[in-house]
């Protein structure tokens, strides 16, 4: 699982680069790595919870996951690039494969609770609060004060919540090796 997770954390240090290159200058490129890097982002939360509720810990048994997950993000993103840049496509598209993603952590949050993990709870907290945030980008508002808009709310709220995210993922891999040595 650490391979994983160590992926997780290249690969939210790179959705959040290109985020900032995007909203520091605005070109055709620098959204599309924005957005690309944002739904590989959710994607790849769908592979961890699916990754850790199945127990799939090596490359091999992994791997027909992957090439499933890699081959509808190759197919989303030659859509986007090749056929017609669809902002409302890749929103739904987005929140398809994120609602997919809150199923397999309840999945996981219940398992936990099974398992006797003491913080069984954070996953499902978690995301309650991402879906709580992923309102702001969904059901956008005029800017608070001519200064804060939906989508920089957004950008905010998402801080703290990948913060709790990563020490529950920590966490969760340091109870699973306690378990593992009590084997």
């Amino acid at each position: 699982m650490r391979r994983w997770l160590s992926l997780f954390v290249m690969l939210g240090s790179w959705t959040w680069f290109c985020s900032a290159i995007f909203h520091i200058r605005d070109f055709p490129l620098t959204e599309k790595l924005d957005y690309f890097s944002a739904g590989l982002n959710v994607l790849y939360i769908f592979f961890l919870g699916t990754v850790r509720v199945l127990r799939l810990g090596t490359w091999r048994q992994s791997k027909a996951l992957m090439v499933v997950c890699a081959i509808a993000y190759g197919l989303h993103v030659g859509y986007l690039s090749l056929v017609r840049f669809n902002y409302s496509y890749n929103m739904a598209a987005n929140a398809a494969v994120g609602l997919l993603s809150n199923i397999v952590w309840f999945v996981a949050t219940f398992q936990a609770y099974r398992n006797g993990q003491p913080f069984w709870w954070k996953p499902a907290v978690l995301i309650l609060l991402t879906d709580m945030a992923f309102g702001l980008e969904a059901f956008d508002f005029p800017p608070l004060f001519d200064t804060f808009d939906a989508h920089s709310l957004w950008h905010a709220a998402t801080i703290p919540i990948v913060s709790c995210w990563y020490s529950y993922l920590i966490d969760d891999a340091k109870w699973d090796l306690r378990l593992e040595q009590l084997r």
